[in-house]
């Protein structure tokens, strides 16, 4: 009678389960992710919390078949485009000759020497020395890059050479967002 009696309990439970949904243990199903911005302002995330810092992950509080759109932080090296911002940018006119000489054709601005070095400042001969004091937060909270080139003007009217300096400071970007559609489902 026990043996019947603790059969008919087990055969009851698994159907209050099974009418229940099954487990309540849910998987997160991700999309590949894809790459959003450097800018957490420019970011959205639509899961419950909000969290555009950390990954999310479906809990007992979704239902399956839940989905948002995850926005996480991934630090590293963004894409090209994004991985300095521009904090200054100076042109001047110095009495000396163009070197080292700006390589590029068109406006001398900081956005078209950037491209032209290929979104690059690791290795440039460009690179100037300068006072972290100008931008405290510069070896601090990031590192920064300063560079300058020179494009030749007329000469002054004493006959000394003219040419007009452009510099650049440039902080380098070291985190960036990823964002995914999910799925909360149950576990297999």
């Amino acid at each position: 009678m026990k043996k019947f009696l603790f059969l008919f309990l087990i055969l009851g439970a698994t159907a209050i389960q099974a009418a229940d949904g099954g487990s309540k243990k849910l998987q997160t199903v991700r999309e590949a992710p894809q790459y959003l911005s450097t800018d957490g302002a420019a970011v959205e995330d639509t899961c419950p919390g909000n969290d555009i810092f950390n990954q999310f992950f479906c809990s007992s509080k979704e239902k399956p078949g839940f989905k948002c759109f995850d926005v996480y932080r991934v630090q590293g090296d963004p894409i090209d485009t994004e991985r300095y911002t521009l904090l200054a940018q100076t042109l001047t006119t110095e009495n000396s000759s163009a070197e080292p000489a700006c390589t590029f054709e068109g406006e001398l601005t900081c956005d078209n020497f950037l491209k032209a070095l290929n979104y690059n400042l690791s290795f440039s001969w460009f690179i100037d020395n300068f006072p972290t004091s100008s931008f405290p937060e510069c070896g601090k909270t990031y590192s920064c890059t300063r560079i300058s080139c020179l494009k030749g003007l007329p000469p002054a009217a004493n006959g000394s050479p003219q040419s007009a300096k452009l510099t650049c400071v440039f902080k380098k970007n070291q985190i960036y967002f990823l964002g995914t559609p999910l799925t909360c489902q149950n576990k297999k």
